[in-house]
């Protein structure tokens, strides 16, 4: 046996025994027995890194001479991989705790499992897309990987302050006992002098980046006069008109999850998006959630999802009350009993299954029905597999990364891109039937059927496919083969997968990680993802250009919204009727639109709205207590936000302030511009019932 299997051997018995007790005091004495073994008898050292590895995070490569004196957890990963994603929190969690300063230190070692993650590059884009904050080495032919004879990511392994190898945690789930052994560790080294405080000169890469319109835009949807894009790397979500403006900012750039009004709400890496009239419904990945994004209210809650990570594979809960786990996609369709647009389609990438929640009351499959809210499982074991069966529950996937739906002369389907298998697969809407339309192999346990190949099923090869759009005059799908960073269409009927747009074109895209198709227009917009772009290719004659994304002066970033992007100097506001308010009521601001007989909003201009709230009718003042800004609508009143009181410390007055901007043409089709800023003084008393303010805007 080799010098890493003996480690192997030993560390299985070690936490064989550390299963059989949950006593603290004991399982510390196991933990320093085990340390005493590995470092009085064992000895097993970790191989050097080699050293002409390209390293990120840092200023020069690491050796283990520079480790000494640190407890290192080196984390085994793969981008692409959900599992690997899963456990960054984990990370997180362990450098919160322990600085390096205080003796421990986290080392990425990534380690492809395709051919493009092999690519300094893109390893990088994929730091900041996760905001991993410690060094990563591109470990691209896998030889410490191969050395420590690992099996799968993630693995992560935690080496001695001497370099011995302590302890290995395999796949996912292990974040309590990764703490306490660590924890256990820097105690145990310290009392014997062999912990150092020296510093590891970080150089973190998230510092040398400017500031970007999108960051890693995962997702796109187009519907009706709007362009929904999920802001990935930013935590938010920009609806933005045909030409680019932006129409609503939702969610801040700081991870969080809260609901509220569009300043007030936090998302975490959200991904999937899909719009229904005036409701968004967005798959917020590391908050493991779904969200319904209210443009009418302006406001945002969670319709499923605890916020944190699940393992439930089959589902049933209501609402919040059911755990979900890394969804990625989302799409709205019909239930078998006929009713359209009354299920929505989630692509659970972190249990390897297709998911629904359900938009109304349903009859699902085998006569089961279900309430509006619930969620439950639709396909897939939860297995990791590129498995296809009649059988929905006994079919498999390997992280769905993407959803659309389609109409063929079989049936009503879901068209899945499966993105660790490399293929794109069906879902019958009338029984879950799964099958295969093109890409990987036969083989179901085979995930490393991937390539770049033009061809007829599984004679076409796809390399981490993360997008599909159904081109609905066309009887095919448009797909992002994302880690080959092209377009290529899928011939539903023949299974013929195509190039439509690749790497010999003026654009290059770079891992593109969503798309979506405006059949009447001829038009796919596509999620640029690590060229911080929305890219419009016009279909038929395959022509690329790019959408702007245009932040108007009057629709700045709400959370630098202050009085002085409102006021203009020497243009005194109109006075509403001063009222009561009391802490902890609510106040609804409503705006009366009055357009002129036969007028109409200009929907190729941005009529938009700002408020500010304040404790003094100053500009200068310090931070608002409240700031928004949004969309002005044709219909009157328009319920702009509701505002919770707070409890005032200083004064008991508030200002609040709102500026409108409309676009409109009148009867005789000319198009006219009109602005107005109105002010409404709240006097703060000690009682009284929520109130309403209007603000009257004839134009």
């Amino acid at each position: 046996m080799s010098d890493v299997g003996v480690i192997l051997e030993a560390c299985t018995l070690f936490d064989q025994k550390l299963q059989d007790t949950d006593d603290t005091e004991k399982r510390h004495k196991l933990i320093r027995e085990h340390i005493n073994l590995v470092e009085n008898k064992l000895k097993v050292k970790c191989p050097q890194f080699k050293t002409d590895l390209e390293w990120m995070n840092v200023s020069s490569p690491l050796n283990l001479e520079q480790l000494k004196g640190k407890v290192v957890v080196l984390d085994f990963f793969t981008y692409c991989c959900i599992n690997c994603l899963h456990i960054l929190p984990d990370l997180a969690a362990l450098e919160n705790q322990f600085t390096i300063q205080d003796g421990v230190i986290v080392i990425g070692v990534h380690s492809a499992k395709f051919e493009n993650e092999k690519i300094s590059a893109n390893i990088l884009s994929a730091i900041l897309r996760y905001n991993i904050d410690h060094p990563v080495m591109n470990d691209d032919e896998a030889t410490l990987w191969n050395e420590l004879m690992i099996q799968c990511w993630p693995t992560l392994v935690v080496l001695s302050p001497s370099g011995y190898i302590l302890q290995f945690y395999v796949g996912e789930g292990h974040r309590e006992k990764l703490l306490e052994f660590v924890n256990v560790c820097t105690s145990f080294y310290r009392d014997n002098g062999l912990l150092s405080k020296h510093n590891i000169p970080l150089d973190l890469e998230k510092y040398k980046r400017g500031n970007l319109s999108l960051k890693f835009p995962g997702k796109i949807c187009v519907t009706g006069k709007n362009i929904v894009v999920s802001d990935t790397g930013h935590n938010r979500v920009l609806v933005l008109s045909k030409d680019g403006v932006v129409q609503h900012c939702i969610g801040g750039k700081e991870r969080g999850f809260k609901n509220g009004t569009f300043t007030q709400c936090r998302f975490d890496s959200p991904q999937g998006v899909v719009m229904k009239e005036n409701v968004i419904y967005l798959a917020d990945t590391e908050n493991h959630a779904i969200r319904k994004i209210d443009l009418q209210k302006q406001e945002v809650t969670t319709i499923a999802g605890t916020g944190k990570q699940g393992n439930d594979k089959l589902g049933g809960g209501i609402g919040i009350e059911q755990e979900l786990s890394s969804p990625w996609d989302v799409v709205i369709g019909p239930s078998p009993d006929g009713q359209s647009d009354s299920v929505l389609y989630i692509a659970m990438a972190g249990t390897h299954q297709i998911w629904v929640y359900f938009l109304t009351d349903v009859k699902w499959h085998k006569g089961k029905e279900y309430k509006q809210g619930s969620c439950v499982r639709f396909a897939g074991s939860g297995n990791e597999e590129n498995r296809n069966n009649n059988y929905p529950e006994k079919a498999a996937f390997a992280q769905p990364s993407g959803l659309t739906l389609g109409n063929t002369l079989e049936g009503s389907f879901l068209f899945v891109a499966d993105s660790e298998s490399s293929t794109i697969r069906s879902v019958a809407l009338k029984d879950g039937a799964v099958k295969h339309v093109v890409g990987g192999e036969r083989d179901p346990m085979n995930l490393f059927a991937y390539g770049d190949k033009d061809g007829v099923g599984i004679d076409a090869k796809l390399q981490h496919p993360l997008g599909v759009a159904m081109v609905t005059d066309s009887g095919s799908i448009l797909v992002v083969d994302s880690y080959n960073h092209k377009l290529k269409q899928v011939d539903i009927s023949k299974k013929q997968c195509t190039t439509v747009w690749g790497s010999d074109g003026e654009v290059t895209l770079n891992e593109p990680g969503g798309l979506s198709v405006d059949s009447k227009q001829g038009l796919a917009y596509i999620a640029d993802t690590n060229n911080h772009s929305i890219r419009i290719l016009r279909i038929q004659d395959k022509v690329m250009s790019q959408l702007p994304v245009i932040f108007p002066s009057d629709t700045v970033d709400s959370l630098t919204i202050k009085l002085s992007d409102i006021l203009k100097p020497g243009k005194e506001p109109e006075k509403n009727e001063t009222i009561s308010v009391a802490p902890g009521s609510e106040v609804k601001v409503n705006l009366l639109l009055s357009l002129p007989v036969g007028g109409h909003i200009n929907d190729e201009a941005p009529s938009k709205w700002t408020a500010v709230i304040q404790e003094s009718s100053c500009d200068g003042a310090g931070n608002p207590l409240f700031s928004q800004t949004g969309t002005i609508q044709e219909n009157s009143p328009q319920h702009l936000f509701s505002w919770k009181m707070p409890d005032l410390s200083s004064s008991g007055r508030l200002f609040l302030y709102l500026k409108a901007k409309v676009f409109y043409c009148d009867e005789s089709k000319a198009c006219k511009m009109k602005e107005k800023v109105f002010m409404q003084e709240l006097i703060v008393e000690s009682s009284g019932a929520s109130k309403e303010v209007q603000f009257k805007f004839p134009v």
